[in-house]
């Protein structure tokens, strides 16, 4: 007989956070960690569930204006600062100073 492990919640989001921080695939994190991936997947939404409604309260969907400098020799764009995208899905990308505009564009459109 298979003996069922309970996690608290405390515990697991835990694991959610230093997964985001370590930046690692959640399957690899699970198998360093001992954790079945299916567990923590549950635990991974609960824990967006419970953050995307607090985060919602203080964040008002829209556009900043930024300034872009462009390099005709690269072709590359560049950005005061890292580029920081947080789509409704909860789906985070970051972008360096430097990126090509195509890069942009296929990130913006869907």
């Amino acid at each position: 007989m298979r003996k069922t492990q309970r996690h608290t919640q405390a515990e697991m989001f835990a694991h959610v956070e230093a997964c985001m921080k370590k930046n690692h695939p959640q399957k690899i994190y699970c198998t360093q960690q001992g954790v079945a991936y299916s567990t923590f997947q549950y635990w991974a939404k609960k824990y967006r569930e419970e953050f995307s409604e607090k985060d919602d309260q203080d964040f008002t969907p829209g556009f900043i204006p930024i300034k872009v400098e462009s390099d005709p020799e690269t072709s590359q764009v560049r950005i005061p600062g890292q580029l920081h995208f947080l789509f409704p899905n909860g789906i985070q990308v970051m972008c360096p100073e430097s990126v090509h505009p195509e890069v942009l564009k296929t990130l913006l459109n869907p």
